[in-house]
């Protein structure tokens, strides 16, 4: 029961690091390249995960699964981080983070469309809550058409960062159970901050002052890195459906911390737009009191 209670406050701890993602994105995209922000978070977590895995002795590059590092790395780290980075400058933080929580909605549309797989009614009934959340939520400081018209592109764009995490998990389960997910994550990290490591070439180095270069660090350390290990950590000791459930914290704080820390309004649309989304995560993740508590199996290879 101890380690129950404090596996949930780890979890409540995640959830507080991962809404502030939003944030900590926001402020260096203002000024640098959207690729080299998704490249000093990936580069800076890997690194800080790679340390992890050594004093755990595990090895992390296997050739064999080098394709897999550089498929997962791509569409669940490069893409939706770099598409993340170019939304987080027109948009509030808020929006951005609210909208982080499309991700089980989308697992469930790709499962249905790509992958042919038939779902129950409470995934269609989150499906459709998600939905409307993502209507209201784009209108994000009330409903005014010009505003919509003018950040589809950035909101398309998160909705893309989401189907991406989405598809990268859906590949993770049909490819991947072969490898342990801290060695998934170490590798997959490791591999989307190669592809975007030309982006150091192109980037304006004095633009980067110290309230930039600390929300680099903070990406990299506390989003990725130190993220990434708790998260491994809940996996390992509560199973995959209480570690997941981190998904329903993240739109809440991060829409109160884009309220208090970056001065954003928070308006209706946000509240109903975020409280639907909620909705949504709840059906499709079948999340009650009961099973929010049931350990899980997480596989280790």
């Amino acid at each position: 029961m101890v380690k129950k209670r404090s596996n949930l406050l780890v979890l409540i701890f995640l959830g507080l690091v991962w809404s502030t993602f939003a944030i900590f994105t926001k402020i260096p995209a203002e000024v640098l390249s959207p690729y080299f922000v998704a490249f000093s978070r990936l580069f800076i977590g890997g690194v800080l995960i790679y340390v992890f895995t050594l004093f755990r002795g595990k090895k992390v590059f296997v050739v064999k699964n080098f394709r897999h590092y550089l498929t997962v790395g791509f569409f669940n780290s490069a893409l939706p981080f770099t598409l993340f980075a170019i939304a987080a400058k027109p948009l509030d933080s808020g929006i951005v983070a609210i909208l982080d929580g499309t991700v089980p909605m989308f697992e469930v549309l790709l499962s249905i469309f790509i992958l042919r797989n038939h779902v129950d009614k409470n995934a269609m009934i989150g499906v459709a809550f998600g939905i409307v959340g993502v209507v209201i939520t784009s209108f994000g400081d009330g409903i005014n058409f010009a505003n919509l018209w003018k950040n589809i592109v950035f909101i398309v764009a998160i909705l893309i960062a989401c189907a991406s995490y989405a598809g990268a998990s859906l590949y993770i389960n049909a490819k991947c159970r072969h490898i342990e997910p801290i060695l998934m994550a170490c590798g997959s990290v490791i591999a989307a901050a190669l592809v975007l490591s030309p982006s150091l070439l192109f980037c304006d180095f004095s633009a980067i002052s110290f309230k930039v270069g600390a929300s680099l660090l903070a990406l990299g350390i506390f989003c990725t890195g130190i993220a990434y290990i708790f998260y491994f950590k809940l996996t390992v000791e509560e199973g995959s459906r209480f570690a997941v459930s981190v998904v329903l914290l993240i739109p809440v704080f991060g829409a109160i911390f884009g309220t208090i820390f970056m001065g954003e309004v928070l308006t209706v649309n946000k509240i109903i737009g975020c409280l639907t989304i909620l909705v949504s995560m709840k059906f499709i993740l079948n999340l009650s009191h009961k099973n929010f508590f049931k350990s899980n199996s997480a596989h280790i290879a």
